[in-house]
């Protein structure tokens, strides 16, 4: 096979995720309320973020699987319920000490109803409730429902790429984002909570670490590399 004949090549990603990146792929811009008169919502849909800050004390590891339970026990069962609301979504995930942390984004395309239900089931969570009371969680951030800030499909992508790849990469990061949280939602379904759910969702983090160690060079990288027809790429970082 071809993609036998390619150079392996490592990315060190390092700990940070996107922390780097720059453009409009983490707009910092949020507040913390939701409005209460559906009614009085603009017509429209754009794109919407529910940004989960995570308590990351100095001196310690960077806590992943906090993400990944915030997936499996408030971003799946969420989507599941609202899903008629979504045109496209993504997760995001970063991780930095510049002053913005550790941070889990559920970031979809949406009118500013859906948005206004996504926001108030996430706000009435018990899980998040939870980790908010218990510190795990610094604070929950969402988007003003009455003004729509990015009604255009390529408004959250990087602004330093093509236009053409900013308005068509949400749909690839979409399936990747879908392929994840059904990962962690079938691993979850196998782990025990007894330990608590920390503890689970350490479990699961590690499973998918593994995963994406073992798995995907040819489930994600090269079959990517086959759509694109075995083309060269360029690799920055």
């Amino acid at each position: 096979m071809f993609y036998k004949q390619l150079i392996t090549v490592v990315v060190a990603l390092g700990l940070y995720g996107c922390a780097s990146v720059t453009g409009r792929v983490e707009d910092k811009e949020a507040v913390t309320t939701v409005a209460t008169e559906p009614g009085a919502l603009p017509e429209g849909e754009g794109w919407w973020y529910a940004r989960f800050h995570i308590d990351w004390p100095e001196g310690e590891p960077i806590r992943w699987y906090m993400g990944t339970l915030i997936g499996g026990e408030v971003i799946a069962p969420i989507f599941d319920d609202y899903y008629q609301d979504v045109l496209v979504w993504r997760i995001h995930r970063r991780a930095s000490r510049d002053g913005y942390g550790h941070v889990f984004s559920f970031i979809f395309y949406s009118t500013p109803q859906g948005a206004q239900r996504i926001y108030t089931a996430i706000q009435n969570h018990a899980v998040v409730k939870s980790l908010l009371e218990s510190g795990k969680l610094t604070r929950v951030d969402v988007d003003d429902v009455n003004s729509i800030t990015r009604p255009d499909i390529e408004d959250t992508s990087d602004e330093h790429w093509p236009v053409l790849v900013q308005k068509t990469w949400p749909a690839m990061i979409m399936g990747t984002s879908r392929m994840w949280l059904d990962l962690v939602s079938a691993l979850a379904a196998e782990e025990s909570a007894i330990g608590g759910l920390e503890a689970k969702y350490k479990n699961v983090q590690d499973a998918i670490t593994t995963i994406w160690m073992e798995q995907g060079q040819h489930a994600l990288l090269h079959h990517i590399n086959a759509v694109y027809a075995y083309q060269p790429l360029l690799i920055r970082y």
